[in-house]
């Protein structure tokens, strides 16, 4: 059994490592959005720090869910 520490540690771990991808990410996906919805004007540090929250709180959520519904 792993103690609450090392759970919450190995959570933080895939959040950040998430994150980080996301931002790497951030400006391809941040430049595709501009060409589909032009309308939308977003400056691109917000849109960066949107594009890596979304994708850390997805990711996070979804490793929670699937931790808590184990046997």
């Amino acid at each position: 059994m792993v103690s609450r520490t090392g759970v919450l540690a190995i959570f933080g771990a895939i959040g950040f490592a998430i994150g980080f991808l996301a931002f790497l990410a951030a400006p391809a996906i941040t430049d595709a959005l501009a060409i589909i919805l032009p309308q939308i004007i977003v400056d691109k540090s917000i849109a960066f720090a949107m594009v890596s929250g979304f994708a850390g709180a997805a990711i996070s959520t979804t490793v929670v869910n699937v931790w808590a519904k184990r046997p």
